[in-house]
């Protein structure tokens, strides 16, 4: 077996050349290299070795669960289709049968281990940290950096000379430990990384590792430069680091290298990011780059470095391009064309987006848009900008073109930023729309099979009902198509002012009648957290909506509402409007508790809201057969 990337890397760090700049130094300092000396070179190279083979390690155990989760999904599915098959030979022989059989609700392995890690922390000693993987993660990687740092360095016993002395041997083994997390921050960077591919884990979960040890690259190399600073002091006096850092390329390249580090951490910090993004565009490709030549300069034996990280990057670029042009990436490589021309219509505060799309997309899947309309060059910096949006349909409810195109829909909240320049073009517009030039990247994601839960809720906060949208209407087509043992869906959303709603309300109200008409009991309940007391007259007008015609015979199943009780059960009767916030800690335990057969939970929304989901429904995971989706995606 040939070693992966990663191993081969670490093999050939071990037989780097130990410092050139240190061995010159001390040439022409005639200091004898000796024992002591030797011990603390072959350690360096040893730790960082070391340090790539446990992060192969964990890669290694993380793709081998993806292994067996994928090999459970595949059996799981199927026996649901051969189910489904057993149904339908009834049905043609003039059986009746309701849905097909459950699979059972012992709660798998994979689920209890979830509730597990990803318990939300409510503690204010959690330090902002949202559940115990990621409080695993900052232990581990503080045991594995300060043990390697303090390896062997602590026992140095040599000449304690200019070039050689015990803070110069800490500083050196804090460079080396933070050269040795920039394989790892590359491999984990971006949303298509050989990572993400190997084990089947989604990039906004991997970003916290990423960011982990991008601190760690930060922090050792600050602790390496401080460290250099005071020997240097301490030897030659306030003329030594003088001379460092205005006459030596050694300082110079180290400061580049600083200042390109705290450019990545500084503007990556959310609060920073999601208020200037286009500045954290721009300071991540400087401080990239900082980081990079400064490495070729500063020692340039450690070039080494770069080849396998430069390799996981053009990866991770290769595979993005391929989502841009291709319906599948890597199962069924069909081109399309990479720009679409799509129609954007302004309503009530929210952009709706309706581009063409040749190929298939899911439930639960988002994209990452950008805008290359010439409309636009007035604010050129959004022809750089790629954001996630959740695709608010399926291609069920559309229509393929001549091209054997169907329409992808957007939902897109007016904020900051692109969607407020977008908003500001279509304003111009007369009718409030206009068609605007655009890529496509993805889709990605996805989501739970509805198809084999007997009761869904859906919690949304704000633009998460995009992905909710998307949820329900495969639901509710699964239910009139095929046999879905669905029988009963609740919609929870909260939204600041009835006014955001106004153009959602009606699709859900439409997915009201769909529902009736599959008899899928829905309950659509909206919270107004401002400004509202009692239902604005939008909201009557909302719910004002004429009844349906009888079900067909072709849509009807046996359910829980009647073939006859259409007249007795307005649409409008769907929907409720309160004001206020849902009581989320009173809603998810009612609904486990009080389902008929197995039922599905997925929150998606502001992270309070889906941690508080994910807190309730995690004490009953091992209790009731109910399963939990937290949909989470950012820039």
């Amino acid at each position: 077996m040939s070693p992966t990337p990663l191993a081969a890397f670490a093999a050939q760090v071990a037989a780097t050349p130990v410092y050139p700049h240190v061995v010159k130094r001390a040439a022409a300092a005639g200091v004898t290299t000796t024992h002591a000396t030797l011990r603390q070179q072959a350690a360096n190279r040893d730790f960082a070795s070391a340090y790539q083979y446990i992060i192969v390690g964990c890669v290694a155990l993380l793709a081998l669960r993806n292994v067996c989760r994928l090999v459970a999904r595949h059996n799981r599915a199927w026996r649901l289709a051969l189910q489904k098959l057993d149904a339908l030979q009834m049905e043609r022989l003039g059986e009746q049968k309701e849905g097909y059989e459950a699979l059972g609700h012992r709660a798998t392995w994979s689920a209890k281990v979830d509730a597990v890690v990803f318990y939300p922390l409510r503690s204010r000693w959690a330090l902002r940290l949202e559940n115990p993987l990621q409080v695993l993660i900052v232990v581990a990687s503080v045991a594995v950096n300060v043990g390697f740092v303090l390896g062997v360095t602590m026992k140095y016993d040599g000449p304690q000379e200019s070039v050689w002395n015990t803070i110069h041997v800490v500083a050196l083994r804090c460079g080396w430990m933070s050269m040795a997390q920039l394989p790892a921050v590359i491999a984990l960077t971006g949303r298509n990384s050989l990572v993400q591919f190997l084990t089947g884990i989604e990039y906004q979960h991997l970003r916290f590792a990423h960011k982990c040890l991008a601190v760690w690259m930060a922090l050792l190399g600050v602790v390496h430069t401080l460290d250099a600073t005071i020997a240097n002091f301490k030897y030659f006096g306030g003329a030594g680091v003088e001379q460092l850092y205005l006459h030596n390329y050694l300082g110079q390249t180290g400061i580049a290298m600083i200042v390109g580090l705290f450019l990545l951490c500084f503007f990556s910090w959310r609060a920073v990011r999601m208020r200037w993004y286009e500045v954290f565009l721009v300071a991540h490709v400087l401080g990239v780059i900082m980081v990079l030549v400064g490495i070729i300069y500063h020692v340039p034996s450690l070039k080494v470095w770069l080849y396998v990280p430069l390799g996981f990057w053009i990866f991770e670029r290769v595979a993005r391009a391929l989502q841009l042009v291709s319906i599948s990436l890597l199962c069924k490589l069909q081109f399309r064309a990479p720009l679409v021309k799509a129609r954007a219509t302004l309503i009530e505060g929210a952009i709706v987006l309706h581009v063409p799309f040749k190929g298939e997309w899911k439930a639960g899947q988002h994209a990452y848009l950008s805008f290359w309309d010439l409309s636009l060059a007035s604010t050129p910096w959004i022809y750089f900008q790629s954001h996630p949006f959740s695709i608010s349909n399926v291609p069920s409810c559309s229509a393929a073109d001549p091209r054997g195109r169907r329409d992808m829909l957007f939902v897109m909240r007016t904020r900051d930023g692109m969607t407020k320049d977008l908003a500001r073009r279509l304003a111009r517009s007369e009718t409030g729309s206009a068609d605007v030039w655009m890529t496509v990247e993805g889709p990605y994601g996805g989501c739970t099979d509805t198809e084999q839960f007997h009761e869904i809720l859906l919690v949304a906060g704000g633009s998460g009902i995009s992905h909710i949208m998307s949820m329900l209407a495969d639901i509710l087509h699964k239910a009139r198509n095929s046999y879905s043992r669905a029988t009963r869906v609740r919609v929870v959303w909260t939204v600041q002012a009835i006014e955001q709603s106004v153009w959602t309300l009606k699709e859900l109200l439409h997915s009201a009648k769909t529902a009736y008409e599959a008899g899928v009991q829905l309950e659509i309940e909206l919270y107004v957290t401002r400004g509202m007391s009692t239902p604005s007259p939008e909201a009557v007008d909302l719910m004002t909506k004429e009844l349906p015609p009888p079900p067909t015979l072709q849509v009807r199943r046996a359910s829980v509402m009647s073939v006859n009780s259409y007249a007795e059960s307005p649409i409008a009767d769907a929907l409720t409007i309160l004001p206020g916030r849902p009581a989320i800690d009173v809603i998810v335990p009612r609904w486990i508790a009080n389902a008929q057969g197995k039922s599905l939970v997925v929150a998606c929304g502001p992270t309070p809201m889906a941690q508080a989901v994910r807190l309730e429904t995690t004490k009953y995971i091992s209790v009731y057969p109910v399963s939990l989706e937290i949909a989470l995606f950012e820039c």
